[in-house]
């Protein structure tokens, strides 16, 4: 009888999108999927960076619904889908949720006050202070991080307090809970961030 060499099985992991409105979040979450032993965990994931023409949070949304409409056209579609932005002067946050959460699938939103260097700070410093733009919380980062460069893999510089960013991202999260309760909205707040949500997604993934 012919001896029939048994083909190998490739198991991929789950397919997922990070879209990403910024390089800082992009470089990070490029980071965190290379990493040798991710690289198998997150073979089908893409992470992403696209720019509205206006900027604006609702097209980030529009273009995440795009590209899940295309994968199911595809037969291949998306198990999960996180778009990533923060506030830093954006409009229609609230179009942007609203949109996210009438979807189906519903599009992740991993958000940020100001902005999403204010979770990299969090691997250093757990704090809720308020900054009124993205250049003050550069600023304080700087104090704690002076190499840091939007255009560089920052993942790789930050992964030895990645527990930590964890863990301070979620008490920052647990001081705007009284908040969240009593009526405010996420993007009404004075400073917050749920990427540690997004980060600790991916750290579960099977």
């Amino acid at each position: 009888m012919k001896n029939l060499r048994a083909k190998k099985q490739i198991s991929l992991g789950k397919k997922g999108l990070i879209l990403c409105e910024g390089h800082t979040e992009t470089n990070y979450f490029k980071g965190f999927i290379t990493q040798g032993k991710y690289r198998k965990k997150f073979s089908a994931v893409g992470v992403e960076i696209y720019q509205p023409k206006n900027h604006s949070p609702v097209g980030l949304i529009k273009h995440a619904k795009d590209q899940i409409i295309k994968a199911k056209k595809e037969k291949s579609p998306y198990d999960f889908v996180w778009v990533v932005f923060d506030k830093d002067g954006h409009q229609n946050i609230p179009q942007a949720y609203s949109d996210a959460k009438d979807f189906n699938p519903e599009i992740k939103i991993a958000f940020s006050i100001t902005c999403f260097e204010y979770y990299i700070l969090l691997h250093f410093v757990k704090t809720t202070k308020s900054f009124k733009k993205c250049d003050d919380v550069i600023s304080e980062l700087k104090v704690h991080f002076p190499n840091y460069d939007k255009t560089n893999n920052i993942f790789n510089d930050l992964i030895d307090k990645h527990e930590m960013a964890i863990s301070n991202g979620l008490w920052c999260k647990k001081q705007c809970q009284v908040d969240l309760d009593n009526g405010v909205k996420i993007y009404e707040l004075s400073s917050y961030t749920d990427v540690c949500d997004l980060v600790q997604f991916l750290d579960q993934l099977q």
